[in-house]
């Protein structure tokens, strides 16, 4: 299995060029919290220098040295001022001048940078009005100097200040609307520029008006900026987030899922929403509602936008998956699981892998491509099983090979007698739901968590991992890591760090959703 969904980069003169999103630090905030740097280091397997920062809320052209020798030089052209750069920013306010040049000093006073114009300057910024779109004006701003919070100090110094800075006098909006377009430089003889992709916001007037499309439109670019999605139409990933309380958007290869979390039904007004959406990325919409209906059996829980079929398949790093829209309230593949399946995959070769509450088997299909000695599969839903074999089917694997089992069994009832048996397995992955019945009676995390646990623990071997995962709202990864250590009175492990979420869901210092967390038997 190959990584095929990669954090996009441009490599040139001994420097790391990347379109930084908004809302990530340019390097770790505080410990146990990944930066913009430490991201791109994890992902390129090689260590970078941060030669210059953006602020977390700013997006755009950052620059990171491969070496420490670039790394001097690009600090040395920086402090020198050698370095040009060029920002976009939106305001609501109108100017008096159409450029101008002002300059300040700033000093941080009590954790808060402030601008002084009765000081000797240290900060010199030129600005230049480019366009009016809609309600907003569009301005291009050249620091002459890299003082933190310069633009924005200098902008509201001189009455335009930037849409979404509620900490320098801007208008309240869904972001801070100031974006890094540019950098370019002479290192070693070498003329370098590196320019990113203008932000939605300073593009299309019209949008700007309507916040949520706007908000749909950033999410989108935010996919590209990290990914360049719109070259993985076959792939599966998540293309709004925690972006929109109300719904979230998943591309499963020629499909856009949206789930859909409001209480009243999509109106007119969303689904020609969705409808330009599908036009631009040449997509077909499913819009699957997440709420309860009551009792009415005739409610309407699905809408789509074009020839939609019930069933496609879609790929996941290459892997291809079954899709379906009528069963159940997801498709048929969880793409919060994404990382933690690369992580299977790498470890599964020549391991007995047992993969409990498997749904449709993604955790299965690729220990089983990854070389796997034994791949067995455990869910309640017969329906489930079925699926899962196509899925081995899709990607060339016969389900019918003595390698491979699939068990309609209860997961906890499974391990009990697994352990009655003393069978063991190398590698577990226990991905339970919250909540769920059966004919066995009612599972439920907070209430199961020790039993299902301690069974899975008496099935691994010696030196094997456990994979466990959870999207349980009431508890963070704190309070999982608390439950865990508690059962040490009874095993010896040691719990080892999951794989990062992917950059399409959480950002490194939000607490994900979805919380794993790797165990190996000792």
């Amino acid at each position: 299995m190959t990584r095929t969904i990669k954090l996009r980069y441009t490599e040139t003169s001994g420097c790391i060029f990347i379109d930084k999103i908004a809302g990530l630090n340019t390097h770790t905030p505080e410990h146990g919290q990944r930066g913009c740097v430490e991201v791109y280091e994890e992902e390129l397997d090689r260590k970078l220098f941060v030669v210059h920062r953006l602020d977390k809320a700013t997006s755009g052209a950052l620059c990171f040295a491969t070496s420490s020798e670039i790394a001097a030089e690009m600090t040395r052209l920086f402090e020198q001022h050698l370095v040009s750069k060029k920002y976009l920013f939106l305001t609501d306010k109108p100017a008096g001048s159409l450029e101008f040049t002002y300059q300040s000093y700033i000093e941080k006073v009590r954790n808060q940078f402030v601008s002084h114009k009765d000081k000797d300057p240290n900060a010199k910024t030129t600005f230049k009005w480019l366009k009016s779109l809609g309600r907003f004006q569009l301005w291009e701003a050249t620091p002459h100097s890299g003082k933190p919070h310069q633009i924005r100090l200098h902008a509201e110094a001189k009455g335009i200040p930037i849409l979404g800075d509620n900490e320098h006098g801007g208008s309240p909006f869904y972001r801070l609307c100031l974006h890094s377009h540019s950098l370019e430089f002479t290192l070693r003889g070498e003329h370098v520029k590196f320019e990113t992709d203008i932000p939605v916001w300073a593009k299309d007037g019209e949008l700007n008006e309507h916040e949520e499309d706007l908000v749909v439109a950033e999410a989108f670019q935010r996919r590209e900026r990290l990914f360049h999605f719109s070259e993985l139409k076959e792939e599966s990933l998540r293309l709004a987030h925690r972006e929109l309380d109300t719904y979230r958007i998943d591309q499963y290869g020629d499909y856009l899922w949206v789930y859909w979390y409001k209480e009243e039904d999509p109106s007119v007004p969303d689904l020609l929403r969705f409808e330009r959406v599908a036009k631009k990325l040449k997509k077909k919409i499913l819009i699957r509602k997440m709420l309860n209906r009551g009792d009415d059996p005739n409610a309407e829980l699905l809408w789509n936008i074009g020839q939609t079929q019930p069933s496609w398949v879609a790929k996941e790093n290459g892997v291809k998956y079954e899709l379906r829209s009528d069963t159940g309230l997801s498709p048929g593949l969880f793409l919060d699981q994404r990382e933690n399946r690369l992580w299977v995959s790498a470890h599964a070769q020549d391991r007995r892998v047992l993969n409990l509450f498997s749904y449709t088997s993604g955790f299965s299909v690729v220990a089983a491509m990854a070389g796997a000695a034994e791949v067995c599969t455990v869910d309640v839903s017969s329906n489930f099983l079925d699926w899962s074999k196509r899925n081995f089917t899709l990607n060339g694997l016969d389900p019918e090979n003595e390698k491979y089992e699939f068990w309609n069994s209860d997961c906890i009832l499974f391990l009990k007698g697994t352990v009655r048996r003393k069978r063991k397995f190398g590698l577990i992955v226990c991905d339970p739901p919250s909540f769920g019945r059966s004919k066995n009676g009612v599972f439920s995390i907070s209430k199961n968590f020790d039993e299902l646990v301690v069974n899975a623990l008496y099935c691994l071997e010696k030196n094997g991992l456990l994979l466990f995962c959870t999207n349980y709202e009431k508890w963070n990864s704190g309070d999982l890591h608390l439950r865990l250590e508690k059962l040490k009175r009874e095993f010896s492990f040691k719990i080892l760090p999951a794989p990062s979420q992917g950059m399409d869901f959480e950002l490194p210092d939000q607490e994900p959703l979805m919380k794993s967390i790797i165990i190996r038997k000792n």
